[in-house]
């Protein structure tokens, strides 16, 4: 036991680390809270995805719902984790660019307290920024203005779920996550054709750390023959984040190619200002349909108040969103001893999600379509999962930014038998 603590303490700041290191490249990410993960983190769901509401799953830790824990085996530690892997082209009428990056994803924990009250447990993202954008302005035959803006940062999650089993198919729970992160924005304006004129640069800092509560429950209708269909509902109430941010105005000379910048005069300078990120209420409902062992199909729908959305006062034009999953996986009939071919889980899905952001009227909406596998070991109940997507973001009408990607999701799932009673002593 002394050395499994060792190995959870050592997992959970690689895992601080990992995360604080992952840069991601989006013009995208500029607005909100950046590019919001949601349920598509794990491995498995990703594959079949984002397929999450009404899945309930002994050997799957699924924060999409946390009433899903309660499915966990009464004698059973179940230890997750992921990393993933991004490649995104962007492409305009006029250029293209590649980008990647590659990150742990999460790491998560589930077993049980008693018969009918389960728990899990672990960290993964919540939103990402990470863009760097020059734009540039002509002015006459007097020089080029560029405007430089940058970003990076995003928000964890840290996350304790209980989930209650009540009666034979109805199950509740409850995920209480902590949020906190950084991001760093920067805003600069100079003059690359003159060295006597002042540029302007912008910096914005905002910390923010809450907590936030995610509620959900799912219930089992029994058809035949194994077979079973899981209604699914979450929801999440609106949350006012604690935040400060520091703000920092000044000119310049210099600061672009090779040039050293040389601050010249403080413009504004306005620390540690206290405030609220307003996170809006979200909903969501979901089904499956499976035969026991060997398949299941389902559906999500999930809509959140993005209009709502203000940080420290202002809101950032957002609009409602909305996101729908079609997926599903399947597994051959086979015995412990049959080839991997047969032992292996097969997973696709399908979604499409009308994002918070519209530029010039345009909606920024993204698909993804996606393939997943689990490989069983041998005379174990650890897997290996892995996950494919591959989707658009964006549009290039008018000027703006299509984005094209895949990403690949790496997991390791490692199911323990920790609770048996012994008989002898």
């Amino acid at each position: 036991m002394k050395k499994t603590s060792y190995l959870i303490l050592f997992l959970v700041v690689f895992f601080s680390l990992a995360t604080s290191a992952q840069q991601i490249n989006s013009p995208y990410s500029r607005f909100g809270l950046g590019l919001l993960h949601g349920e598509n983190t794990h491995t498995r769901i990703m594959g079949m995805g984002g397929l999450a509401i009404g899945v309930a799953d002994p050997t799957l830790i699924n924060p999409g719902n946390a009433a899903s824990y309660a499915v966990f085996d009464s004698t059973s530690f179940l230890f997750e984790i992921g990393l993933n892997s991004n490649i995104t082209g962007m492409s305009t009428d006029f250029q293209s660019e590649t980008s990647s990056y590659v990150g742990l994803t999460y790491i998560m924990f589930g077993f049980p307290v008693t018969k009918w009250w389960k728990m899990g447990l672990g960290m993964l993202p919540y939103s990402q920024i990470g863009y760097n954008v020059k734009i540039f302005i002509p002015v006459g035959n007097f020089s080029n203005v560029v405007n430089s803006i940058e970003g990076d940062g995003g928000l964890n999650q840290f996350f304790i779920g209980n989930a209650f089993k009540i009666g034979k198919d109805l199950r509740v729970g409850v995920d209480a996550a902590y949020l906190f992160g950084k991001s760093d924005r920067s805003s600069k304006i100079y003059f690359p054709d003159s060295l006597e004129i002042f540029g302007t640069k912008t910096l914005n800092r905002i910390k923010g750390g809450d907590f936030i509560f995610d509620y959900g429950i799912q219930y089992d209708i029994h058809i035949n023959s194994g077979k079973t269909l899981t209604l699914g509902v979450i929801y999440s109430n609106r949350w006012n984040l604690n935040a400060k941010t520091d703000h920092l105005s000044y000119t310049f000379t210099g600061g672009f190619g090779d040039a050293v910048e040389h601050i010249k005069d403080t413009i504004s300078y306005l620390p540690e200002e206290k405030g609220k990120i307003i996170i809006p209420q979200r909903a969501g409902a979901g089904a499956t349909f499976r035969q026991n062992g060997i398949w299941m199909v389902g559906f999500d729908f999930e809509w959140q108040n993005w209009s709502n959305y203000t940080a420290f006062g202002k809101s950032d034009s957002l609009d409602n969103s909305y996101r729908i999953a079609v997926g599903g996986q399947f597994s051959p009939k086979h015995t412990s001893i049959s080839p991997l071919r047969k032992r292996i889980i097969y997973r696709a899905g399908f979604r499409y999600y009308d994002s918070y952001l519209s530029i010039f009227k345009h909606p920024i909406n993204e698909y993804g379509i996606s393939f997943g596998l689990t490989f069983p070991m041998r005379r174990s109940r650890t897997t290996i999962d892995l996950g494919f997507e591959v989707g658009k973001r964006g549009t290039k009408v008018d000027g703006l930014i299509q984005e094209t990607f895949f990403n690949m999701s790496l997991g390791f799932s490692i199911h323990e038998s920790w609770f048996h009673k012994r008989k002898y002593q």
